[in-house]
């Protein structure tokens, strides 16, 4: 009796999710197979990373008119946590698909839009995860230095707690190199 009730409780659930517009991963992959054209993808990248910067640019007005402890600030958080977890898994499946995109192809803003994603990420998981495509975008010239070493440098922020310094002066191509050192990137088979 218990487990019909358990499973009765799942499909509540899961219709529960569906009825609020909560997506699950095999919508995602249907949407991401159905990019078949660079038209059809630049629109989908541009349209997450509008999203991502959206609700993020929304948040200091949240904070203005309601407070930082409020419930309404908290909400906003969860709804950018929430989007973020979604464009995760869409990106990651995009670049398993298709790979990064190019500026060439793409555009600049559809080109920054995985490494915008990836770098919101709570966690050096999926940065990890998703190392070999931003390090081939940065060398391709698709994903530019300053992005590429923050993308790291907060990387080792979230790892070892503190920031990653080099003596002056530097090359941003030396700190990029040093922080891969550094955060045992090069050894792994990218």
């Amino acid at each position: 009796m218990q487990k019909v009730l358990i499973f009765f409780v799942l499909i509540l659930a899961c219709s529960s999710c569906k009825e609020r517009g909560v997506s699950s991963e095999e919508d995602f992959v249907k949407e991401v197979k159905s990019l078949s054209t660079i038209d059809l993808q630049k629109e989908f990248l541009e349209k997450i990373y509008d999203l991502d910067q959206g609700t993020r640019t929304d948040l200091p007005d949240i904070e203005i008119k309601y407070g930082f402890d409020s419930a309404e600030m908290k909400e906003a958080y969860e709804k950018m946590n929430a989007m973020d977890m979604d464009n995760i898994q869409k990106i990651e499946l995009y670049l398993q698909q298709y790979g990064h995109p190019t500026i060439v192809g793409h555009g600049k803003k559809a080109a920054m839009t995985p490494w915008i994603v990836i770098h919101h990420s709570e966690n050096n998981i999926s940065r990890e995860r998703n190392f070999k495509y931003l390090y081939d975008a940065y060398k391709n010239g698709d994903l530019r230095s300053g992005s590429f070493s923050f993308y790291l440098e907060r990387m080792h922020q979230i790892k070892f707690g503190n920031r990653f310094t080099l003596p002056n002066p530097y090359k941003e191509e030396q700190l990029i190199d040093s922080l891969i050192t550094r955060l045992n990137l090069v050894a792994k088979e990218y």
